[in-house]
């Protein structure tokens, strides 16, 4: 997957809850685009990444594709965006995890405005988090999501809600109920900017604060 460089209008803020119970193992992170408009001038298949964020024990990120993974045919751009999370590293090589996941979007005051149903998928990476790159990418590297989350023509018309100040907040929710072992080839790929240690009244305050 094609990514952009570290000078993107971006921020990426990773918000942790994470549940201490048995099963599932429960966490989200809150992936702030800031410059929503800008985004859209990336050509079909570039995705932004999100930093980083760990739910049971597992590095994930969220890769956002303003433009689509995918184009929708020979000359044409993807109508909608495309969201997918992605098993970023883990801590004992060669594993597979099962999670459930679930992305929406949030409106000025923190909360869920559009959402898609949660999806259950097995996600896999070879490497450990302090391993180097590979180079390579297969096809069980892509991760798990949704081509087409939400349309640009509707995404746009409902800017006042979804994308007030030009500003997209995408919230992925993780629940890690499986792991496994499975031999792959790994890669690892962010870009953005990290808000560390952040909590999610401070997003929604931050967001609260726009336009006045």
């Amino acid at each position: 997957m094609a990514h952009i460089g570290s000078r993107a209008p971006l921020l990426s803020a990773a918000v942790r809850q994470v549940s201490r119970s048995a099963s599932p193992v429960r966490g989200f992170q809150v992936f702030l685009i800031d410059g929503y408009s800008w985004t859209k001038t990336l050509p079909v298949g570039v995705g932004i990444s999100s930093e980083h964020f760990d739910v049971g024990g597992r590095n994930w990120r969220i890769d956002y594709y303003p433009n689509g993974k995918h184009r929708a045919g020979d000359d044409s751009d993807s109508d909608s965006i495309s969201l997918y999370l992605q098993l970023a590293a883990t801590y004992k090589q060669k594993e597979t995890v099962r999670a459930h996941y679930k992305f929406s979007l949030l409106d000025p005051s923190g909360n869920a405005a559009y959402e898609l149903p949660a999806a259950t998928s097995v996600f896999t990476c070879a490497r450990g988090p302090y391993d180097p790159p590979s180079g390579d990418e297969t096809a069980e590297d892509i991760g798990a999501g949704l081509p087409d989350f939400i349309t640009k023509e509707e995404l746009e018309r409902r800017r006042e809600t979804l994308l007030r100040d030009d500003c997209l907040a995408i919230r992925c929710d993780v629940g890690v109920t499986q792991l496994g072992v499975l031999t792959v080839a790994p890669k690892e790929t962010h870009n953005a900017r990290c808000v560390s240690d952040s909590i999610l009244s401070k997003i929604r305050s931050i967001m609260q604060n726009y336009g006045t």
